[in-house]
């Protein structure tokens, strides 16, 4: 049995204690003085007569080397920095602006060994800056699977005896967040029993040895995860290869490549679950965040949930044994106290205002309108008939809100929805598309106005159903189905087929239509990439809603499912109709462009067609994997006040996240009063406000954000 390599240990132990976090501070450069400058230091109190010039003018600092590169393999190595004025060394105080390792106060940096990538190194004399960027380039070998010489050489030579050997999860081509759970990758074929894992990219190489498993599966430890998720850089293209052995036969390399997007999700996804163990064995409306596992909300029936782009309110069916039902108002930010009850059923599936503030009521479109259609006009589930127009009401008393546009006007907002913005509302007009048409409103929150009613999207083939704003306001993704009653699976069993649904884009300006292809697992040309084809798991994607707010460069999509997840989850009936939910029923998410520009020759234009804009889905670990999962609602967390620990602006209630100096010349970050420009995830009212304006940088729901073209 071959040991682990010695740095093997530190490499664990180190990796699971680095605080990995996202630069929020800004980096100076060389500061080029004047006698000017040397009188505004002496006035400061800095010891000005240090770094004049012959001249009287203030010497320029530099560092010494500029611009190096290291080649590691593992913790411990270091790289002596020297400040420099006028090419003499000089004391200088040294920051760095990540977590690759540490600098003390002579500027000796100390690799962590564990992540690879890039920092800036920051010294500072007086009132001067200078800076130099530092790349670690790290190389890891590792052999968890114990897996003999003789072997290792075997996979590294490579074979073709399996060809059914294919990845089965994640798919090629995905872009992958910071800070969710390593994703396990699933091969198909035979098992084996040992392979070779190889991922690399710019700033890493790494191959490890793991040893038997039937199906063939390879969990990613979180401290490798991290190496990779952390050390690419948004323009990496990291590619996985994994070549197998099988009774002495060596197949692979197979290979695919991610995108890793430079951004931690945040926030929370409220959905329902059916079956749920952790509930009872009943059903639940469950809460996930992205790298956690599912916890229970509201246990029993409450399906037909809504929830605030703020997390603050959840409206929802409550149905209490022996009790009347009623759709309640529940307040997450204050242990779920309910707040109101409305009558059964005439709230549920409202539209809540980003803050919680108002709810604009499902208009339940009469019985009579449904000639010709299978069942009801209506959403299953929700239980009404009738003529119940849509209206603006206040969910904490229950009281209406005159709303000038809406009342009086008779109009059906079916499965309504806010933009993140609170400035558009979505929904299928029923009233004119009967069942196969979106449209949207503009809403005047200080008058409660809605106003410019216009359909944007037509699919004459689906039902158009669960419309979700991404933040920018200039695309509405929805779901597009055979299923009058917008469900993922009809309540009578014996309807062939059961529902089948697409994802799709609608661009609100140019009210043009396109398919969501790479999210629903299609190739640009329509036809299905996912493994197991398009009869197991082809067009089987519903109920879409999105983060509130741009990550990463990235908008991000939580969707259902029934596709296969793998060999983990490969039911034959997607459905499972015996009587039970189908554990095939799950949550994914999928990275979406910030599409709504293009930059051409500095000039920023608006796309004037939609076009996809998604990318291959990844499964969100986290839920049961036994029970059905559905409609999770994407909602973000509180926000903390000034001084608290922060990765980004957005988690703060100033809207700034800045840097400050760590004890061993690291770096920590908090929530600060507002200062100088707004970087990337921190508060804008408009783009002028963000550093980045003259290279792109949009400021998308009251954050900037990055929108470098895809």
């Amino acid at each position: 049995m071959s040991p682990r390599p010695g740095w093997y240990t530190l490499f664990v132990a180190a990796l699971g204690a680095a605080l990995i976090g996202s630069a929020c501070g800004s980096v100076h450069g060389n500061s080029n003085g004047s006698a000017g400058d040397a009188a505004d230091a002496a006035a400061a109190g800095d010891d000005a007569s240090a770094v004049l010039g012959g001249d009287g003018s203030l010497l320029a600092l530099t560092i010494s080397p500029q611009d190096p590169t290291m080649h590691i393999t593992g913790p411990g190595s270091t790289l002596q920095f020297t400040a420099l004025i006028g090419g003499n060394p000089t004391p200088a105080s040294w920051t760095i602006d990540s977590a690759l390792g540490t600098i003390d106060g002579t500027g000796l940096f100390t690799a962590k060994g564990v992540l690879g990538g890039s920092t800036m190194v920051d010294a500072q004399v007086g009132n001067q800056h200078a800076d130099t960027l530092l790349t670690v380039d790290l190389t890891l070998g590792d052999n968890p699977g114990n897996v003999d010489p003789g072997t290792q050489t075997k996979l590294r030579g490579g074979g073709t005896a399996d060809p059914a050997f294919a990845w089965l999860y994640p798919y090629d081509g995905t872009v992958f967040p910071r800070g969710i759970a390593p994703p396990l990758l699933q091969t198909g074929g035979t098992g084996f029993d040992a392979a070779m894992l190889h991922v690399q990219f710019s700033t890493l190489s790494y191959t490890g040895f793991y040893g038997p498993s039937t199906p063939g599966r390879i969990q990613l430890t979180p401290q490798l995860w991290k190496a990779i998720s952390e050390g690419a850089s948004a323009s990496d293209t990291v590619s996985v290869q994994i070549t197998k052995i099988h009774g002495g036969q060596v197949t692979g390399p197979i290979t695919e490549h991610w995108t890793i997007a430079p951004g931690t999700l945040r926030g929370t996804v409220y959905y329902d679950s059916y079956n749920s163990v952790l509930a009872g064995n009943t059903g639940a409306i469950m809460s996930v965040r992205p790298g956690q596992t599912a916890k229970v909300v509201i246990a029993g029936c409450r399906v037909c949930h809504s929830v605030s782009a703020d997390g603050s309110t959840l409206v929802a069916a409550n149905e209490v044994p022996n009790a009347t039902a009623t759709d309640r108002v529940w307040d997450l930010q204050s242990n779920l106290a309910p707040l109101h009850d409305a009558p059964n059923r005439t709230w549920a599936f409202g539209a809540l205002y980003p803050d919680g503030s108002r709810l604009l009521r499902f208009g339940v479109v009469p019985d009579s309108q449904a000639a010709g259609e299978y069942w009801s006009p209506n959403v299953r589930g929700l239980g009404q008939s009738g003529d119940l127009p849509s209206a603006l009401f206040n969910p904490r008393t229950g009281a209406a809100i005159p709303a000038p546009g809406l009342d009086g006007q008779g109009l059906h907002m079916m499965m309504p929805t806010f933009a993140p913005d609170g400035k558009m509302v979505a929904f299928n007009h029923y009233d004119t598309g009967h069942g196969h048409t979106l449209a949207v409103m503009d809403f005047d929150a200080t008058t409660n106005t809605f106003s410019n009613l216009r359909d944007i999207a037509t699919v004459s083939s689906g039902y158009l159903g669960w419309p979700a704003f991404t933040p920018d306001d200039q695309y509405v993704i929805f779901a597009a189905g055979d299923n009058a009653e917008y469900d993922s699976v009809s309540d009578q069993p014996s309807v062939v087929p059961q529902p089948h649904s697409d994802l799709y884009v609608a661009n609100v300006g140019s009210k043009t239509t396109a398919m969501a292809n790479q999210l629903d697992g299609l190739t640009a040309a329509g036809q299905v990439y996912l493994p197991f084809g398009e009869a197991a798991e082809g067009h089987l994607n519903y109920e879409p809603t999105v983060l509130p707010e741009a990550v990463g460069g990235y908008f991000w999509v939580v969707f259902t499912s029934r596709r296969e997840y793998g060999n983990t989850l490969n039911d034959p009936d997607p459905y499972n109709l015996n009587g039970q939910p189908g554990a095939r029923k799950k949550l994914w998410v999928a990275a979406v462009d910030i599409a709504s520009t293009v930059q051409t020759q500095a000039k920023i234009v608006p796309f004037d067609a939609a076009k996809d804009v998604t990318h291959p889905a990844f499964y969100l670990d986290g839920q049961e994997l036994a029970s059905g999962n559905m409609r999770g609602f994407w909602a973000l967390d509180p926000c903390q006040n000034d001084g608290a620990g922060c990765a980004t602006g957005d988690q703060c209630c100033s809207g700034f996240c800045r840097q400050t100096s760590g004890a061993d010349g690291g770096t920590t970050f908090a929530c600060t009063p507002a200062a100088g420009c707004a970087q990337e995830g921190e508060r804008c009212t408009t783009a002028a406000d963000c550093c980045g304006a003259q290279s792109g940088t949009q400021c998308i729901a009251g954050f900037c954000a990055t929108t470098t073209p895809k």
